[in-house]
Order: structure tokens, then C-alpha cells, then sequence
């Protein structure tokens, strides 16, 4: 008869040593709710909340003008994907990825997440008022003279970019968290491209996805988190997201600089915000996918 080893049974002082580790990944991502928590309300007292910050969002909002139709339309088009009725397609996809890769709970916890950070970004709508403040105000659309913080659409894409993150192979994510930052920048800046959202909306939607999302994963890590190896080369997939973020912000830069003389004035706080924008996306995901990098789920196999 045979003894069990090691290998399949872990020693008491390995078990401390995954327990430990479980719990500081577990308080790096309460710490990343946290942050995400105060740049919520700083944005938005900042942005939204003071004449200075009216002035920036106001001018940034008609920079988009700068921009060509055939830009503006497209991105209205790949914003027109995102519906109410495609929003119970993102959870079903959620949770099938967690049913083939056997972590089912997660799967529901992490489409619970995705759920209250949607339907919370339009309470927050409704909870956090806007107000004329400035002489720009009045140039602005019907649409924007009442709550549009934060906003909709970029929260549901960024936070169902973090809920399939959540439910990934472990050795996959930090390589899926460029293609999700790559997502969730391009549906970031499309709100702000075709006329639909203000700046301090999409950074306030940024900041509300990793909230919701950050605080997720430390419930999911405190119930079921399993320290598995670590992907080949993270920091090489870390450097190419961080990358890959600059290259996006710079080719919107120079898109957009084309048209930027017919309104000298609106157009650097539209790059600069734009560039904001860019980077909140890029380093949330990668931020997420990062830590996430060495931890999965008990039923799971090693993809």
C-alpha cells in the first residue's frame, strides 16, 4: 500500500505559506477597491463638481469636434453594439466560460459583479447631480445638461473585460489583459469620440468597473483561491500591454491632431483627458490581469 506523498497532499508549512499568500492577494485587491473608491469621488467632485473642472470637461467634450464624421460614425457604430438586450448575452458568456472550466461559483460571482456594476453606474446617475457652473455649460446638448456620471457603456465593457478575466486560465490572463485593455479603451474613448459621454464620465465608469470588479475577486480569492504557477514571461506580457496603451494613446493623438486647428483652444484638454482615458483602461486591466496572474480555482485544470 502506497502513502500519500507530497505531491498530492501539500505539508502543513505549505499550506501556511498558500494561505498567506491568498490572503495578501486577497488585501491587494480590497486595497485596489479602495483606490478605485476614492478616485470615484475625486473625479468626480474634481471634474464635476467645481467651475475648473466644468471648463475642462466642457472644452475636451467639444474638442471631439475636431475629429473626422467617418471616425465619430464609426465609433457610434461599435457603441451601438452595447443594448440592454446584449447585456444578458455578456452574463451568459461569463458563466459559460466558468461551466467548461469547472469554477461555476466564480463564474456567478463574477456575473454578480458584472450585473451590480451596470446596473449601479445608473444609480449613481441618479444619486450624484450635475449643475450649470460655467458659460460653456449652455453650449452643451440637452442630453448633457443633467447626471450622465459615469458612464454606462464603458462600464458594462470594462467590467465584463474583468469578469471573463476572473474566470480565465491563470496563465492566460495577464496576455488577455491587452486584448482587454485594448476593449475597453476603444469603447472609453468611443463615448467620448461620438459626442455621448464627458470625460469625468468614462474615468468615473473606469474607476466604478474596478470597484466593483476589485472587490469581487478578494471574495472570490478568501472562498476558493489556489496558488497555481505563474504564466510564462508575466513581466514581457505586463511591458506589452503597458505598450500597447502608449501606442493607442499616441494613434489617437495624431488622428485626431489632424483636424485639431479648427479649435485651438478645446484641443489640449481633449488630448490630455483622452490620454487620461487610454491609460485608466490599460492599467486597470493590466493591473487586474496581474494580479490575478498566479491564482485559480480549485476544480479548475492548469490550461
Amino acid at each position: 500500500m502506497r502513502l500519500p506523498t507530497s505531491k498530492t497532499h501539500p505539508s502543513y508549512p505549505h499550506l501556511i505559506l498558500m494561505n498567506d499568500r491568498s490572503k495578501t492577494l486577497e488585501s491587494h485587491f480590497l486595497l485596489g477597491a479602495i483606490v478605485c473608491a476614492a478616485l470615484l469621488i475625486v473625479n468626480y467632485f474634481a471634474l464635476v463638481g467645481t467651475p475648473l473642472g466644468h471648463q475642462l470637461d466642457d472644452a475636451a467634450l467639444l474638442g471631439g469636434k475636431t475629429l473626422d464624421q467617418k471616425i465619430i460614425a464609426l465609433d457610434a457604430d461599435i457603441l451601438n453594439l452595447v443594448r440592454k438586450r446584449t447585456l444578458p448575452f455578456a452574463v451568459v458568456v461569463t458563466l459559460a466560460v466558468a461551466v467548461v472550466r469547472r469554477c461555476t461559483f466564480v463564474g456567478v460571482i463574477a456575473a454578480a459583479a458584472f450585473a451590480c456594476a451596470v446596473t449601479g453606474a445608473e444609480a449613481l446617475k441618479h444619486l450624484l447631480p450635475w449643475r450649470v457652473m460655467v458659460r460653456d455649460d449652455a453650449m452643451l446638448g440637452s442630453g448633457f445638461q443633467t447626471n450622465t456620471y459615469p458612464s454606462g457603456h464603458t462600464t458594462a465593457v470594462t467590467s465584463l473585460a474583468l469578469s471573463l478575466l476572473l474566470v480565465s486560465p491563470s496563465r492566460w490572463r495577464p496576455w488577455l489583459a491587452t486584448a482587454g485593455g485594448c476593449i475597453s479603451a476603444t469603447f472609453a474613448t468611443g463615448v467620448l469620440f461620438a459626442g455621448w459621454h464627458r470625460p469625468s464620465d468614462v474615468l468615473g465608469a473606469l474607476a466604478w468597473s474596478g470597484l466593483c470588479m476589485s472587490v469581487a475577486a478578494a471574495f472570490v480569492i478568501r472562498l476558493q483561491g489556489h496558488q497555481r504557477p505563474a504564466c510564462a514571461f508575466p513581466h514581457r506580457a505586463a511591458f506589452d500591454c503597458i505598450a500597447l496603451g502608449i501606442l493607442v494613446a499616441a494613434a489617437t493623438w495624431l488622428f485626431s491632431a489632424a483636424a485639431a486647428s479648427a479649435y485651438p483652444l478645446t484641443s489640449p484638454p481633449f488630448f490630455v483627458l483622452t490620454g487620461f482615458i487610454i491609460a485608466g483602461a490599460f492599467t486597470l486591466i493590466a493591473w487586474y490581469g496581474w494580479q490575478l496572474r498566479a491564482v485559480d480555482w480549485p476544480a479548475d485544470r492548469i490550461a
